[in-house]
């Protein structure tokens, strides 16, 4: 089993806040004594996690930005067809579905802002980007360093980071699941913020 590092709010500089370890083929969250087999998790133990994470929570709700009937129409559908995009390792499809709220959250958001104007690189890296979310052994690290641009990294912190300062769900999530949360951010920038009603995966003919 092939050692999980801990989901960050920043994840270039490395610092923890929490960590997931590998133990006898499993994973154990850090501070919830609970072990998580990736390979057959349940969504009863991701659920537990989530809840386990935000039990103690101080901040508040996050902030989701317009709620869908806000948005352009299509914006439900593309929001809709993230998890199953960027959910596709196993034992994670489970984790995406109790966090898909949450993600969907972190959608509106970035729509609503319009990811600050961030340009779409759509182009330029989404044969490398899909090939390295698809590929199980290609970790949220790698993402980060070989696909952010220093203006996405610069937008993550100054918008997810300081979400997840303030919001267990965002935090939490972030540690669960966060190659999936970084290729759905680079998905929805790609899109233009969003301007199609699925996520694209391969130039359009």
């Amino acid at each position: 089993f092939q050692l999980s590092l801990e989901l960050l709010q920043d994840p270039a500089p490395m610092r923890t806040t929490a960590c997931v370890v590998a133990l006898s083929g499993a994973s154990v969250l850090r501070g919830s004594g609970v072990a998580v087999d990736q390979g057959n998790t349940t969504a009863q133990q991701f659920t537990f996690l989530r809840s386990s994470g935000t039990a103690n929570a101080t901040g508040g709700p996050p902030d989701c930005g317009d709620k869908y009937d806000k948005l352009p129409d299509f914006t439900k559908e593309y929001g809709a067809t993230l998890a199953n995009t960027v959910c596709t390792h196993p034992g994670y499809k489970s984790a995406c579905q109790v966090f898909d709220d949450t993600l969907q959250c972190w959608f509106r958001k970035m729509v609503t802002g319009h990811c600050d104007d961030l340009p779409s690189m759509f182009k330029k890296r989404n044969k490398d980007l899909v090939k390295s979310c698809n590929d199980p052994d290609t970790d949220h690290l790698d993402i980060w360093m070989n696909h952010f641009t220093e203006a996405e990294k610069g937008y993550w912190r100054n918008n997810f980071k300081a979400q997840a300062e303030e919001s267990k769900l965002f935090d939490t999530m972030n540690k669960l699941i966060p190659k999936q949360l970084l290729c759905s951010t680079l998905h929805i920038v790609d899109d233009h913020c969003v301007k199609y009603d699925t996520v694209r995966t391969k130039e359009a003919r």
